[in-house]
């Protein structure tokens, strides 16, 4: 199907683009037809393309390999205050991506504006710095507040963490099983393999809601078939049939 581009809005465009990235909505699947319509909306100045075209660009997808342009596509989003864009950033100053010097410390200003425009995978990076004096100095407080943070916005991997805690009993803290499950549940739902284990558990045990076989089976369930032995184990010992 062919689609008169420069008639469509930015909008449109940026639709079209997930549609034929990911083959929704009846739209067959085109990986180089994706990065053309995106190639089309970032040259219109659009923060969102700019900053998807990057990333076309940095994974070869439907276009040739070029961390360079990816990086420089990155940056004219980021000028426009786009906040996934400064997260692409922080990550190439984080880990030494893209031809950038690996500097941690240039990653956390990054970061810190993507986590001020509610990017949530940022907020975890500030975490995890903060908790192992990567860029910064050690401060388990900040840390536990960018877990949070990442936690409100439902990153499953700062759920799962909060979770955690929430179970534990460490300094008169924990013991609060009811919103560890919560939080267990909501890492689980965003596809967290360990996340979906043991809130399989809760439900096997009744730990912090009722108990119910049936849906930790289906958790279980779930996690087996992305290949997690510990899952399709636990499916067996409930008496269901495992996928593995």
């Amino acid at each position: 199907m062919k689609y008169d581009l420069e008639k469509m809005t930015t909008d449109e465009l940026n639709e079209l683009c997930d549609k034929l990235l990911f083959g929704a909505d009846g739209v067959e699947k085109d990986a180089a037809g994706a990065a053309a319509v995106a190639k089309a909306a970032a040259d219109r100045g659009d923060a969102k393309a700019l900053c998807n075209y990057g990333s076309f660009l940095m994974d070869g997808t439907g276009v040739e390999k070029d961390e360079a342009a990816a990086l420089e596509y990155w940056g004219k989003s980021a000028d426009l205050g786009f906040g996934p864009a400064f997260n692409k950033v922080g990550l190439c100053h984080l880990f030494g991506l893209c031809g950038v010097e690996k500097t941690p410390s240039e990653a956390v200003g990054y970061f810190e504006k993507a986590g001020e425009k509610g990017v949530a995978e940022s907020m975890f990076h500030l975490a995890m710095m903060y908790q192992n004096a990567v860029g910064v100095e050690k401060d388990s407080v900040t840390a536990d507040k960018y877990i949070a943070m990442a936690a409100d916005h439902k990153f499953p991997t700062a759920c799962l963490m909060l979770a955690l805690k929430k179970f534990a009993v460490k300094d008169g803290n924990g013991n609060e099983p009811k919103e560890g499950a919560a939080l267990m549940l909501t890492a689980a739902e965003g596809g967290n393999q360990q996340a979906q284990v043991m809130y399989g558990m809760c439900c096997e045990n009744g730990i912090g809601r009722e108990k119910d076989l049936s849906e930790a089976a289906g958790w279980y369930r779930k996690a087996a078939k992305a290949g997690n032995k510990q899952a399709n184990d636990a499916l067996k010992n409930l008496g269901f049939p495992g996928v593995m």
